[in-house]
């Protein structure tokens, strides 16, 4: 990471950012294999947040629901 990072500062990226600043370092150095899977962890990730936070708000709305009956 170290590399990763030194590498888009000495860019003009931003050391603290992943997408679009340090990936490119970690493209550059190790290759696009490592950095497509880390993206596509994180895309699952998103995913996986936002079924999550669909579930609690249908829960929410059926137990409105069932208060108002």
């Amino acid at each position: 990471m170290k590399k990763f990072r030194a590498f888009a500062q000495r860019t003009g990226l931003d050391p603290n950012i992943w997408f679009n600043n340090v990936e490119l370092g970690a493209a550059k150095i190790l290759g696009f294999g490592p950095v497509q899977y880390v993206s596509n962890i994180y895309k699952y990730y998103i995913a996986y947040q936002l079924s999550v936070e669909r579930l609690n708000a249908n829960r929410k709305a059926n137990e409105g629901m069932r208060t108002q009956n």
